[in-house]
């Protein structure tokens, strides 16, 4: 975030800090998903509704395309828990955001409970139970056996965690990856007058940072589509995480039958085509002429179909989100993925400078520190790009999802975009403290140690909330934005 904030008087600085905590909205609104909800007005019977005879058809209405992973998932039972369809629910063959089920005509008076669990086209989980009465008298409790409301959440521990470690994992690959390229290749190549033995020893060090990180990245980034299949498979089935692992044929269901498994399985073949491809550039990398320096940033074209490749897997998990059922679907596909290749490129290079700044000094004396500057320079130039990007495509996307001010501070999803904003506030105030130092930095051949070691600190502050940040927004995509 360094260098996009400007250094001046402090009546502009703490004026420039309000404003960056009011466009910090943006950060806010990255992935916003929404669940599916059910439209009581076109729904019958309707929740509470008295009706004088039993109806002949239970039809569930909802705001957007759902799914019904099992006939079971729908029921409408008695009083004792006694099913009264006389055949399974179905999702309508003319309209996708209803589900049918044919009830009996004959049922007795008394109080009637209908349970769902669905799919949204999010892919979040919803379920939910109402009753509906017949014959006049008063209505009784719900009956809730068989498993309604079974489940991990998704606000929960299990779909929270596994969605931080998702973004952490791919946001680190596209970081790390877009890092290479913009910052660490113009850095390192900007002063032609370094020691070569040193400059030699700062290139093999990144390089084999890199694809260490790389291959960490890539793991965690499998594992956690692998996570998030067991979960959302728990949470699908409503059953436990534990007993969901233990099910192949639920998870082979969820990924057979649903869109979310469709796209899951796009993603794990785009994250497998990413890591093979790495592979094999690390080991052209590693077969170099150990008489010649290694290249800044690798090849070209196989950098180029990684970036791609990394961007096409962001671009799937935008498509799975709520920005897909937007009515400008595309545009805010495209501003969804920006926004989170923009954060992603922002927080993994908070992480790279930190390292460099602590590491490259030890690996090359004399050089390292000049490149560490240069690093930490180049770094300021890109930040100022992607912090604008994140923020603009952040509040196109926060437009969207909140019709009134007062739902900031009246709702969930409100109150999760006003902690973003308090922790984003501290990095802004971080960023404009430091831009002094940086532009110090650009100016002088090789920098004191005190200076880099109070930058790093700095650093490290602002990537600690960064992740804080990180974990907030793993919350905020489950929580239904007010709009709905």
């Amino acid at each position: 975030m360094y260098g996009w904030m400007p250094a001046a008087r402090a009546r502009p600085r703490i004026v420039g800090l309000l404003l960056v905590c009011l466009a910090a909205i943006a950060v806010a609104a990255p992935s916003a998903m929404a669940h599916a909800v059910l439209l009581i007005g076109q729904t019958t019977p309707a929740p509470d509704a008295q009706l004088a005879t039993a109806p002949a058809q239970l039809r569930l209405s909802f705001n957007e395309p759902i799914q019904l992973l099992r006939a079971q998932d729908v029921s409408v039972v008695d009083e004792t828990g006694k099913n009264i369809q006389t055949g399974p629910a179905r999702i309508s063959p003319t309209d996708a955001l209803v589900i049918e089920a044919p009830l009996n005509r004959n049922a007795p008076p008394g109080t009637y409970t209908v349970r769902f669990r669905i799919i949204s086209a999010d892919a979040h989980v919803v379920d939910g139970a109402y009753v509906y009465g017949v014959g006049g008298g008063p209505l009784g409790p719900p009956f809730l056996g068989g498993g309604v409301g079974g489940g991990p959440k998704e606000t929960g521990v299990w779909a929270t965690s596994a969605r931080f470690v998702e973004l952490i994992g791919l946001g680190g690959l596209v970081g790390l990856m877009a890092f290479r390229w913009l910052v660490w290749r113009p850095a390192v190549t900007r002063r032609r007058d370094l020691p070569p033995g040193e400059r030699r020893a700062a290139l093999l060090w990144y390089r084999d940072l890199h694809w260490v990180a790389f291959g960490v990245l890539a793991v965690v980034s499998m594992i956690a589509e692998g996570y998030i299949l067991v979960v959302k498979s728990a949470s699908a089935l409503g059953t436990g995480v534990g007993s969901a692992l233990t099910d192949p044929s639920g998870i082979s269901r969820v990924l057979a039958d649903s869109r979310f498994g469709s796209l899951l399985q796009l993603r794990a073949a785009l994250l497998f085509g990413l890591f093979a491809l790495g592979v094999w550039e690390f080991l052209a990398e590693s077969s170099d002429d150990e008489e010649r320096d290694p290249a800044p940033a690798g090849r070209p074209i196989p950098t180029l179909i990684m970036a791609a490749l990394g961007v096409a897997t962001v671009t799937v998990i935008s498509y799975q989100g709520h920005a897909s059922q937007a009515p400008a679907h595309l545009l805010s596909i495209a501003a969804d993925t920006i926004h989170v290749l923009s954060v992603a490129t922002w927080i993994t290079g908070l992480a790279l400078v930190a390292t460099a700044m602590l590491r490259l000094p030890k690996v090359a004396p004399e050089a390292g520190p000049t490149i560490a500057a240069d690093t930490l320079t180049r770094f300021s130039a890109v930040a100022l790009v992607v912090v604008t990007l994140a923020i603009l495509t952040g509040v196109a996307r926060s437009i969207g999802e909140l019709s009134d001010p007062a739902q900031l501070w009246n709702t969930a999803y409100g109150r999760s975009i006003i902690y973003k904003i308090l922790l984003l506030c501290p990095i802004a105030y971080l960023a404009m403290r430091n831009r002094r130092v940086v532009t110090a930095l650009h100016r002088v051949r090789r920098p004191n140690m005190p200076t880099l070691r109070m930058v790093r600190r700095s650093v490290a502050l602002e990537l600690t909330i960064a992740i804080a940040i990180v974990v907030v927004a793993s919350v905020l995509v489950a929580q239904v934005p007010p709009r709905v």
